[in-house]
C-alpha cells in the first residue's frame, strides 16, 4: 500500500488528517493513515467490526460515496507512552456539507502507534452517545477508555 512521503510530527496530526480525509470524501487518503498491518481494526458506531485494509477500504468508500462526514470534537483527552498514543474523544458527526446540527454523537477511541513511517492509526472504536451523555462528558472531570 502506498504511503505519504512525509512523516507526521505528532499523533494529533494523524487524527486531524483522518478527520480532514473524511470531510474531503477521500477514502484512500483516510486509509493511508493506518499502519501497514493486517491486524488494523475499526469498530463502527453501529457495532460493525472491520478488520484489515480491505474491509476498511470498502467501508470508507461506501460511507463517503454520497456525502462527506464532518467530525466536530466536543471533548478530548489523550494518553501517551513511548510509541503509543490513545485519544478519547466525544465527537459530533454530520453527514453532508450543508448540515448544521449533528446527525450522530459518538465516543471514539483512537489508538495510534509510531514506527519507521511516523505515527499511524492502529485501531478506532466508536460507540454511539446520546445528547445527555454528551452533556455529561462536558461536565465530567475525566472519562474512561472503551
Amino acid at each position: 500500500m502506498p504511503r505519504f512521503a512525509r512523516l507526521f510530527d505528532s499523533a494529533e496530526d494523524i487524527v486531524e488528517a483522518f478527520r480532514e480525509a473524511m470531510k474531503l470524501r477521500d477514502a484512500d487518503g483516510a486509509l493511508r493513515l493506518w499502519l501497514d498491518e493486517d491486524s488494523v481494526t475499526c469498530v463502527m458506531p453501529d457495532g460493525q467490526r472491520l478488520i484489515g485494509h480491505e474491509q476498511l477500504r470498502q467501508a470508507f468508500a461506501q460511507l463517503l460515496d454520497l456525502q462527506p462526514v464532518l467530525i466536530d470534537v466536543i471533548e478530548t483527552s489523550s494518553h501517551a507512552s513511548l510509541g503509543v498514543a490513545i485519544f478519547d474523544v466525544t465527537e459530533a458527526l454530520r453527514f453532508g456539507g450543508d448540515r448544521v446540527e449533528a446527525d450522530l454523537y459518538v465516543h471514539t477511541t483512537y489508538v495510534l502507534m509510531q514506527n519507521h513511517e511516523g505515527w499511524r492509526l492502529a485501531h478506532i472504536h466508536c460507540s454511539p452517545a446520546n445528547a445527555a451523555q454528551v452533556a455529561a462528558v462536558s461536565t465530567a472531570p475525566g472519562q474512561a477508555l472503551h
